[in-house]
């Protein structure tokens, strides 16, 4: 189920360009929610946005949570979770996609999706190669300040921290927690 689950939405984001070429023919019954407008900044609506610090590095992170459209209608479901890092192109990228295929009937089954930020306030490459690297050795062509090889650090920063944090605020069914990134 599991390996199901991942390679249906793997094979929805590499399809992804056929999804929008042309609207479906029928939509989903609900009424959608519109923009703040008036030149105010761009919203996904049906997110959060959290801070969750990490207490041991001290650079702040923030998370970003959608949630699946029966997630109100249905107080008693626990739902997978999927983590999706470089959350700041990812995560629209992912919420709309994973939307898109259930629009004309369940296609996959629905999930709580959470976008794993960059460093706040960071460079989101300077952030990456810190974060997202195994040793601390990266390629010729990284800046002489570049840090690299802090993922085990990250790792633990997401069990210890983001996971029960959103565990806490959340129905997720933690058997069904899934991690998809890139690099």
């Amino acid at each position: 189920m599991r390996q199901f689950f991942l390679n249906t939405l793997l094979i929805a984001i590499i399809a992804s360009s056929s999804i929008f070429g042309a609207p479906p023919q029928t939509y989903a019954q609900s009424t959608p929610k519109s923009q703040l407008g008036e030149g105010r900044a761009y919203e996904i609506i049906d997110s959060e946005v959290w801070d969750v610090p990490d207490p041991v590095s001290g650079r702040d992170y923030q998370v970003f949570v959608a949630f699946p459209s029966s997630y109100a209608a249905q107080p008693k479901r626990r739902y997978p979770v999927l983590y999706v890092t470089d959350a700041d192109y990812a995560f629209p990228i992912i919420r709309q996609i994973s939307r898109r295929l259930n629009v004309e009937g369940p296609q996959i089954e629905e999930f709580i999706l959470v976008g794993l930020s960059y460093g706040k306030g960071e460079d989101g490459m300077a952030s990456r190669r810190r974060d997202y690297t195994p040793t601390a050795y990266g390629p010729r062509s990284a800046p002489a300040s570049a840090v690299h090889g802090q993922g085990r650090a990250y790792q633990k920063y997401l069990a210890d921290q983001v996971k029960p944090f959103i565990s806490g605020r959340y129905r997720v069914d933690a058997s069904r927690s899934f991690f998809l990134g890139h690099s």
